[in-house]
C-alpha cells in the first residue's frame, strides 16, 4: 500500500476548469479497484492551492488508474490548468480509516 499527496496551484482563471476535470477523475476514480482514498481538497487561506491524497492498494491498481482514458485525458490538459508544485510518495502505517465524504 502506498499514497501520494500532490499540491498544485491553478493557473489564473483555470481554477473552475480545474476543478470540473478533479471531479471528473473522482468519479472514475471511485469505480476502479484498488484504490480505496481519493480525495482532492482546496486550501482554506487560497482557493486556487489544490492538494490531492490518493491510495493505492497494490503497484497494479497504480498502473491501472494510470492507464485509464480519465486520466490520460487529464494528464494531456492538466498542464494548461495548473502547476504542480510538489508530489510525494507516502507509505502508510497504522490502521486506514475511511469513511465517504458527505458536504462540503
Amino acid at each position: 500500500m502506498f499514497a501520494f499527496i500532490t499540491q498544485v496551484r491553478a493557473k489564473p482563471g483555470k481554477r473552475d476548469e480545474l476543478i470540473a476535470i478533479n471531479n471528473a477523475m473522482q468519479n472514475v476514480t471511485a469505480e476502479e479497484d484498488g484504490v480505496p482514498v481519493y480525495i482532492f481538497h482546496a486550501s482554506a487561506e487560497d482557493p486556487d492551492e489544490l492538494f490531492y491524497y490518493d491510495l493505492y492498494e497494490t503497484e497494479e491498481a497504480y498502473n491501472a488508474h494510470c492507464a485509464s482514458d480519465a486520466f490520460q485525458h487529464m494528464m494531456r490538459v492538466f498542464g494548461e490548468l495548473a502547476e504542480i508544485k510538489m508530489m510525494t510518495r507516502l507509505v502508510p502505517f497504522g490502521p486506514v480509516k475511511s469513511l465517504p465524504v458527505t458536504g462540503s
